[in-house]
Parts: structure tokens; sequence; C-alpha cells
């Protein structure tokens, strides 16, 4: 039986009844677990990526910005810089949300 068929037309699974044998369902759940910790993990590498930690040359380099440019865009508050110490990074998701804007 083709499931994908089945995903794309809902209404053709409403009177279908399976008879499954229990390896057969064990793989079944076993695939999707895989799957759906597969898609998780992509998930979170993706978040992670956007959430890297970029220095003040880097945004500048990226926006095409000068430096005094970004220390008045922090003063306007349109880009909000993490202070690690004596030093300044920008949020990766946050320099891409500020050119949403």
């Amino acid at each position: 039986m083709d499931l994908q068929l089945l995903q794309s037309n809902p209404e053709l699974a409403k009177n279908i009844t399976l008879q499954v044998k229990g390896n057969d369902l064990l793989t079944f759940a076993d695939k999707l677990v895989k799957e759906t910790v597969k898609e998780a993990e992509t998930r979170l590498k993706e978040q992670n990526k956007t959430d890297e930690l970029l220095t003040r040359q880097q945004v500048s380099e990226m926006l095409g910005v000068s430096l005094a440019t970004l220390w008045h865009w922090e003063k306007k508050q349109i880009l909000n810089p993490v202070k690690i110490g004596s030093k300044v990074r920008y949020r990766r998701s946050d320099v891409e949300n500020a050119l949403i804007k």
C-alpha cells in the first residue's frame, strides 16, 4: 500500500482496515522514531547556527557598514550586542532579524 497516496488523500483511508504483524508494527515505530530524532537534530543544528555569535568586524563586513555605524545602531537599539567581559558579540539571528525589519 502506498502511504504517500493515503497521506495526500486522507479520505481514501477512512474505510481501510489493516491487519499488521507485530514485527511490521515494531519496524514502522522504529523507523518513525529515527526519522523524528533526525528531524529534531536538524532543527537544533539550524537553530544553533542562527544563534552563532559574531564579532563586530564580521557583522560590519556582513552588512557592509562601518564599525561606527554599528555603534550608532547599538545606541539606537537597532542591534543589541551581547557583552562577554570586554568583548562585544552579535547574535546572527538578531542581525538577520534587523535586516528583515
